[in-house]
């Protein structure tokens, strides 16, 4: 029964969550919109449980990094920087939400946050170009027909994003411009439509217990 009972609770929930923006009328034998009803008494839980699995992420990290730590592993040092600025960061701001007219913490958790955190976010993103350098000079290297028609592409469109692109030939900004439309568009609309059919292919076999990795099982 301990694999029966969420199996069981994760079909009623997840037929009741499908069912809510479709269905429009009442509850059998009472007045209450079955819309509002998800709406109202358990969409909220979405929030309350996302919380308490955040909550045991927080925890989970601390009992790893704090096993790092005290192995006086390789790299323990990075591990106590994320559970000093962790707790810093999750102190601080709890703080600015019990007391909102505190303005002189809300400055001083804005300063730490506007002035240290997305400084190293712009550099991470910063470096990840030279990654993202790297992998584009082994994708277009001119070894098939589909690197040649994809380093083309690249060309046309980094040239008609630049300036320097439209004085060398007019048409590279329209050239672009169709590129990122047509073929691009098209692209991208494919993968989110395969991506959408998986994940109701995985959210299918979770509501009919053919997928039980969630519950510890293989």
């Amino acid at each position: 029964m301990r694999r029966e009972i969420p199996i069981i609770i994760t079909l009623v929930i997840g037929v009741i969550f499908l069912l809510g923006p479709i269905v429009s009328g009442n509850i059998p034998f009472t007045e209450v919109s079955f819309s509002a009803l998800v709406r109202t008494h358990l969409s909220p839980w979405t929030t309350i449980i996302a919380a308490f699995a955040l909550g045991l992420a927080s925890v989970n990290l601390l009992r790893i990094h704090g096993n790092t730590i005290s192995r006086k592993r390789t790299g323990w040092i990075y591990s106590a920087i994320l559970i000093v600025t962790m707790v810093f960061f999750g102190v601080t701001r709890t703080w600015v939400e019990l007391q909102p007219a505190n303005r002189e913490m809300a400055a001083f958790y804005g300063n730490f946050f506007n002035f240290l955190y997305n400084p190293l976010a712009g550099a991470m993103f910063a470096l990840l170009a030279f990654y993202i350098a790297s992998a584009a000079y082994r994708a277009f290297r001119l070894r098939s027909l589909e690197a040649t028609i994809l380093l083309v592409a690249a060309v046309i469109v980094m040239l008609g994003a630049a300036p320097v692109g439209a004085l060398i030939w007019d048409y590279f900004p329209s050239l672009q411009g169709w590129l990122l439309r047509v073929p691009n568009l098209a692209g991208q609309r494919g993968i989110i439509i395969g991506a959408a059919l998986g994940g109701f292919a995985t959210s299918l076999r979770i509501l009919l217990g053919l997928e039980r990795g969630h519950l510890g099982g293989e």
